[in-house]
């Protein structure tokens, strides 16, 4: 499901010094200073395709519905090891690859996972204590009821393929009764995708907490 994947942007560098180049920032009303306009999760690739550590990362824990889910907290950026190297944010922060990195608005390290710790609770953990020190908003809660919209959105579908069904029976076999019934239920089903949107919406809807630190 699409909206199970991490979206991940690939970057050079994520230094603050690279901000003026591409970096989202913005301004923080009572700090004045320049921020990211999310915290980051930052993926640290391995050069080696062979890495089983990677592998079992993107199969397993990248898979885990509670760590797609709880990306959406986060800027998710993909970075190479050797970029990783010449970014003086990252090389301080541990040596292993892959690793992840969580990255609050401020440029702060929070925390760094590397090899055995690369597990999709650990992952989790790491997301909520990172989305607790920068959101006004429930990581528990939002993951859970996102967790629930996704329910809906598959039962969504599942009317979706059962209207299309019922179209080409009608289109085999004109019958204006069951025409117009079908209309009525395209309707509905509209509707209830619009009132899934408007869901999903609301509950993305992050409130950050304020900023105090300035980038150095």
């Amino acid at each position: 499901m699409a909206l199970l994947r991490i979206n991940w942007d690939t970057r050079a560098s994520i230094a603050p010094q690279a901000a003026a180049t591409g970096d989202a920032v913005a301004t923080d009303a009572n700090a004045g200073s320049r921020f990211l306009e999310r915290p980051m999760l930052v993926y640290v690739t391995s050069d080696d395709a062979t890495n089983s550590i990677s592998r079992k990362l993107e199969d397993v824990g990248f898979a885990d519905e509670r760590v797609a889910i709880g990306s959406k907290f986060f800027k998710c950026v993909k970075i190479s090891a050797g970029n990783a190297l010449q970014d003086r944010l990252i090389k301080a922060n541990g040596k292993a690859t892959p690793r992840l990195l969580f990255v609050k608005r401020d440029y702060t390290v929070m925390a760094t996972l590397e090899k055995k710790n690369l597990s999709g609770g650990k992952i989790v953990k790491a997301m909520a204590k990172l989305a607790r020190a920068e959101y006004k908003n429930s990581f528990d809660s939002m993951v859970s009821s996102y967790a629930k919209l996704l329910n809906e959105l598959d039962r969504l579908e599942g009317k979706k393929a059962q209207i299309a069904d019922n179209e080409r029976r009608v289109r085999e076999k004109p019958n204006k009764s069951k025409a117009k019934k079908i209309e009525r239920e395209k309707a509905k089903y509209d509707k209830a995708v619009a009132d899934w949107k408007a869901k999903e919406e609301k509950l993305l809807a992050f409130k950050p907490k304020a900023l105090k630190k300035s980038v150095t």
